[in-house]
Order: structure tokens, then C-alpha cells, then sequence
């Protein structure tokens, strides 16, 4: 993220299904899945029968078909769902499905039952995971008679008992009325009810992700990319359920999809989005904010997935990022390399990347990414550019192991596969670059 002033740089924030945010959170905890309060399969497989008819309408664009199984004296359920059934329609859907795999019902009075959760797929033209992995999002439904009476997002937030840890309902589409726009083949930009001028927002998406693609080359990534802006301050707090980046520019989200049976999938991620929080640049050009959140979502398919509270160096995800802001900008390298220098003399250096426990939240964060990009910047140096996205491809593949990752073998062939540099080599001359201002 460009740097907000005296707050914070930019920030990726990663989403697993509402199950992982700012790269941390616990193993997934296995659903929960009571007989005490399964009457048995029958409730499950009616509600079944309506949700497969609600996923069709929704794909074929049948408002009727799809608001016809709900309680139509429930006037907020209503107009959620028409709401969502406006926003989803915008988009380019690619899937819509349902799983009860882990779905149990709780008898309620007068003959209402609660069953949760529902996990749902919608999955996007934009969005790719291996197989049938797609992202999703979790309810649960109250039913009488075979009519939908309540519909329960599960959020971080509020999460129900019943949910367990199904992934949370979180996207704008739940909360705001979205105007979408579709840029080229593969770019959807929404905005809110406070963005009028989105379309003035296209070209410069289109431009910036074209030189992030062309960094990127070949390798692995999505088929397609969704932004969203805002420049409500509460909506930015509230999208994705991430309360705490009211004074970040950007923020990009990855998501963990889950597979046929229901079940998380751990190694890959399935989608990205960005928010881009307009407020934050006032009448600025966001360009640079919407260059670095691309840089994540176009790499973050390759990157490890986070497995508990581990993931790939932030110092990489981050670094690489800010580094990607200088290339054709030499006035963005030279503020990137200003910072570094100010972070030297401020004896911020330590003579390794900053842990992911340290990276976040703390003083030297601007240093922190401004370090980060050195890294890279310096393999720009002595290879070339292509070296330096390289680099990078190989470390995200991988596991960090915080500031004592530039230690571990693996970065020693790294080193010597794509720098022609021992790791001890490089790590020499990086801690001279650094300390000489980059």
C-alpha cells in the first residue's frame, strides 16, 4: 500500500475464507457436526431442493425463481437478498453450488428449524483454484414448511454457534449497494454508493495491470481481477471484516476455496480482491496503491498458503510489491530509496528482513517495506529485472521462516540458481546496499 502519512504503508491482508486475517489465525478447527441436534437427513435435503434452485436462478438471472422460497412477510430478508441477487448479477459468474456436508438442524419452536452451515460457492470468471477449489462463503437458514424464513451471514464478527469455522460471509455485495464495471476481459471494478466517477478508474486499472502482467510473465496466477472502491471509511473498516486498516490506501485479500465436500483447501489460494480506500488519497492519483495491490493479486496464486501462522516471508510479499512502484517511476525510487536511507541512519537496520511478527503494527513499518524492496532491487542490480521477479516467484513458494529465512538452504540455492551468488554473498552485499542507501 502506498504510504498513508504517519500511519501505515501498504498492507496485505490475508483472508482465508474469514478463517486467516493479517497472515495469522490457528489451524482451521474441523466443522462442527453434532448428532444431538441432527433430526436426520430429511431437513437437509429439502432445504437442498431450494438451494439448488436459488444457485440456478442466480446463474440464469431469475430474480422471481430466486426470492420464491423465502418468506415474503420478512421484508429485511427481502431486500438482503434482493440486494445480493443485484450486486452478484453484475459480476461474471462462472459457478454457483451449495454444500450441506456439515449442515446440522436444530429444532426451534413453532416448528421452525435452524440448519447451518451452508456453505456457499460463488465463484467468479475472475477466480481459479486446482480442481473444483473455489472461493465460498457460509449461512445459516431458518426453515418452516419448506419456506426460508432467516438467513444468518456467518461473520468473524458475529459467528454463530452452528457455523463452527465455516468461511465467513464477508464481501461488500452482503452490506452495500455496488455499481460494477467490467474492464476488458478480465478486470471488474465496484464501487459504492460514494463512488460516482468510478468508470474514471478503468484505464488506469487496465494500465497498471498490464505492467504488473508483464512482470509477471507466464507464471501462475488468476484469470481475472475485482476491485473495489470506496471512499466511506466505515465500508473500508467493514469489507472483508478487517476493522483495523482504516488508515491503509489499499488492501488485498487472498482466499482459501473449499472443495466438493465443504472442506477447506489448504495449499492455494482460490481468489483475490482488493478495496482501495479513496478517502485516503484525496484528489491523488491512486495508481501507485492500485500497481501494489495488483502485484499481490496477480502472484498470490502462486503463493504458499498460510498453514496456521505461517506463510511466505512478508518481507517478500510486501517487499516485492513496493519494489514493483519504481519500475518506469525513478522518482518512486528514489522516495523508496530516501526511506531507507532515513531508516540507516535511524538504526532501524538489523542486518536481516524484519520476522512476520515484526513486520505489521509497528514503528518502522514504512522501513520495513521500503527494506523489503532492496531485496529485490539489488537482484535487479546484478541480474536484471527478470532475476529480481524470479527471486521472488521462488520465495513464495515457500514457508517462512521469519528473519532467519536469507539462512535457510533453500535461499542458498535460490541464491545461486538465479543470482549466481552464494547466499552468504548476497546477504554481504545486501547488508552494503542498505547500509550505502540503496
Amino acid at each position: 500500500m502506498p504510504e498513508a502519512k504517519g500511519m501505515w504503508s501498504r498492507r496485505s491482508v490475508l483472508v482465508a475464507g474469514g478463517l486467516l486475517v493479517a497472515g495469522c489465525g490457528g489451524p482451521p478447527r474441523p466443522f462442527i457436526q453434532s448428532e444431538d441436534y441432527d433430526t436426520g437427513a430429511s431437513g437437509r435435503q429439502r432445504l437442498r431442493k431450494i438451494l439448488e434452485r436459488r444457485a440456478a436462478a442466480l446463474m440464469s438471472g431469475d430474480e422471481s425463481a430466486y426470492l420464491a422460497d423465502l418468506d415474503d412477510s420478512n421484508d429485511e430478508l427481502m431486500r438482503y437478498e434482493k440486494l445480493v441477487f443485484a450486486n452478484l448479477r453484475q459480476f461474471e459468474l462462472a459457478e454457483v453450488r451449495h454444500s450441506t456436508a456439515y449442515t446440522t438442524e436444530r429444532p426451534g419452536s413453532g416448528g421452525e428449524s435452524s440448519l447451518g452451515p451452508v456453505i456457499r460457492v460463488v465463484k467468479l470468471t475472475a477466480d481459479a483454484g486446482p480442481g473444483d477449489i473455489a472461493p465460498a462463503e457460509s449461512f445459516v437458514y431458518r426453515m418452516k414448511d419448506d419456506v426460508i424464513t432467516g438467513i444468518t451471514r456467518v461473520t468473524l464478527k458475529n459467528r454463530p454457534a452452528q457455523s463452527g469455522s465455516a468461511p465467513a460471509a464477508e464481501a461488500p455485495w452482503h452490506t452495500d449497494r455496488l455499481k460494477v464495471v467490467q474492464v476488458g476481459e478480465k478486470v471488474w471494478l465496484a464501487g459504492d454508493r460514494s463512488v460516482t466517477d468510478l468508470d474514471r478508474y478503468a484505464a488506469v486499472t487496465e494500465r497498471e495491470l498490464g505492467i504488473v502482467e508483464r512482470l509477471w510473465g507466464d507464471r501462475l496466477t488468476y484469470p481475472g481481477h475485482v476491485l473495489f472502491f470506496t471512499r466511506d471509511a466505515g465500508n473500508f473498516r467493514q469489507w472483508f471484516g478487517s476493522p483495523n486498516i482504516a488508515n491503509a490506501l489499499g488492501v488485498q485479500y487472498r482466499e482459501l476455496g473449499v472443495g466438493r465436500n465443504g472442506k477447506l483447501h489448504q495449499g492455494e489460494y482460490a481468489a483475490s480482491r482488493i478495496v482501495v480506500n479513496l478517502s485516503g488519497h484525496g484528489d491523488a492519483d491512486p495508481a501507485s496503491t492500485i500497481r501494489h495491490e495488483l502485484t499481490h493479486a496477480v502472484t498470490a496464486r502462486a503463493t504458499m498458503a498460510n498453514v496456521g501462522e505461517l506463510g511466505p516471508p512478508t518481507w517478500a510479499i510486501e517487499g516485492f510489491a513496493r519494489y514493483t512502484e519504481t519500475v518506469g517511476d525513478a522518482a518512486r525510487a528514489a522516495e523508496i530509496r530516501s526511506q531507507v536511507a532515513a531508516g540507516v541512519r535511524g538504526g532501524l537496520f538489523r542486518g536481516t528482513p524484519p520476522s512476520n511478527e515484526d513486520f505489521y503494527g509497528k514503528d518502522g513499518i514504512h522501513f520495513d517495506y521500503a527494506l523489503g524492496s532492496t531485496v529485490f532491487s539489488l537482484a535487479e542490480r546484478l541480474k536484471g529485472r527478470d532475476a529480481a521477479v524470479e527471486l521472488y516467484a521462488r520465495v513464495i513458494e515457500r514457508v517462512s521462516a521469519g528473519a532467519s529465512f536469507f539462512e535457510l538452504p533453500i535461499f542458498d540455492r535460490m541464491a545461486r540458481d538465479v543470482l549466481g551468488l552464494s547466499a552468504a554473498a548476497f546477504r554481504s552485499r545486501w547488508n552494503q546496499y542498505v547500509r550505502n542507501g540503496a
